[in-house]
């Protein structure tokens, strides 16, 4: 069977969910055509000259890597420049270039989570709990009377679907208070004097997408001149597994404790890395354990709330280290790319069991172009 672009971008978004990804950040498809036939698709970390040359010689129609090519949007595009050469190399293969970035690190399967099962650590939750951004929770109150007639419109605008149930809410009867000023017009009441109204709260959950469409239908009916209503963020959790939660970063506890240095070890081996960097007393024991995989600097705060002994992370600040060693806590730095090249694997592992659970003929191949740009010397 054939398969296009679009239908692979359909299996990385059940691993992925572009939801997940940071605000600052690009996920998707990057460059290309979403009806482009596939059959062979490469994976790697970043879009390199290198890596996209070596794709295009290759025969694929596809490159999927972790970090976007496009971060920014562009106001020029210098055909001479790398970025450049890529777009004119992809688009003359073609090639279609997709990114799984910090929704694959967020993800309940995703990066960080299979970097703590690699390392034996049990039933892992997030530092950083997600935020889901594609739903929110809508409350409202509305007069008695008229919650029949508001509530219809509210379904009406798109709000309370749940899985494959639709016009879902709950209510709940209580005693709304208010003050007329001025000038006011209210449903019920006078300027100057306190009002009680027999309210129902309403709660229901809506698509980010559709609030302002929701809004606007329940405005239309809602006898207020001013409805009040409250939107809370809802966070992202898998059902069915509590250790299952979105979120950036790792935290859990290994099985069998260790030393920080017998860990370091570990991750070495574990990850193919040639070296790591330190602190912390070597023997000290290592029972529990907090992860970034790419950059964790931005989770320092989250780490010291956890209670982990140790946090392994890449690209970690000098001051920061002096705080860990002042707390008598461990650090493991192990570069960001040692500690995020493994997504070749997990990407591949995870789209070969989709492509032959559907009966495609697609070969998924992880890029042996790549290397860390650090060395030592």
């Amino acid at each position: 069977m054939s398969v296009t672009v679009s239908e692979i971008i359909s299996m990385m978004e059940e691993l992925a969910p572009p939801s997940l990804a940071e605000p600052w950040d690009n996920v998707g498809l990057q460059l290309g055509r979403v009806d482009q036939p596939v059959t062979r698709i490469h994976i790697a970390l970043d879009p390199t000259p290198e890596v996209v040359a070596a794709a295009a010689e290759d025969g694929a129609e596809m490159l999927i890597t972790h970090h976007p090519l496009i971060f920014t949007p562009l106001k020029a595009l210098d055909l001479a420049s790398p970025l450049g050469d890529i777009i004119t190399r992809s688009v003359a293969s073609p090639l279609s270039i997709y990114s799984a970035h910090t929704n694959l690190d967020s993800a309940p399967h995703g990066l960080n989570a299979v970097f703590a099962q690699m390392l034996g650590i049990e039933a892992s939750v997030p530092l950083l709990p997600a935020s889901d951004s594609d739903t929110v929770k809508l409350v409202f109150f509305v007069p008695e009377e008229y919650r029949h007639k508001v509530m219809k419109a509210l379904f009406a605008g798109g709000a309370g679907s749940v899985g494959k149930y639709g016009c879902c809410s709950f209510s709940t009867p209580g005693r709304g208070t208010y003050m007329p000023e001025e000038g006011a017009q209210p449903f019920k009441g006078s300027a100057g004097a306190l009002s009680c109204v027999d309210e129902v709260r309403v709660e229901t959950l809506v698509m980010r997408s559709k609030v302002d469409a929701v809004l606007e239908s329940v405005r239309e009916v809602h006898p207020y001149e001013t409805m009040e209503y409250n939107i809370y963020p809802m966070l992202q959790v898998s059902p069915g597994d509590g250790a299952q939660v979105a979120g950036l970063g790792r935290v859990g506890d290994l099985s069998v404790p260790t030393t920080l240095t017998a860990l370091a070890e570990k991750v070495k081996a574990t990850f193919s890395i040639p070296f790591v960097r330190v602190v912390g007393d070597p023997l000290m024991p290592v029972r529990r354990i907090a992860l970034c995989t790419g950059s964790g600097a931005s989770l320092m705060s989250q780490f010291y709330a956890s209670h982990a002994d140790v946090f392994i992370s890449g690209e970690l600040k000098y001051h920061d280290a002096l705080t860990i060693e002042e707390k008598g806590l461990g650090l493991v730095d192990a570069g960001h790319f040692g500690t995020e090249h493994f997504v070749c694997t997990l990407v591949a592992r995870y789209l070969r069991e989709k492509i032959k659970a559907r009966g495609l003929a697609v070969d998924v191949v992880e890029s042996s172009v790549e290397r860390d740009p650090f060395r030592l010397v």
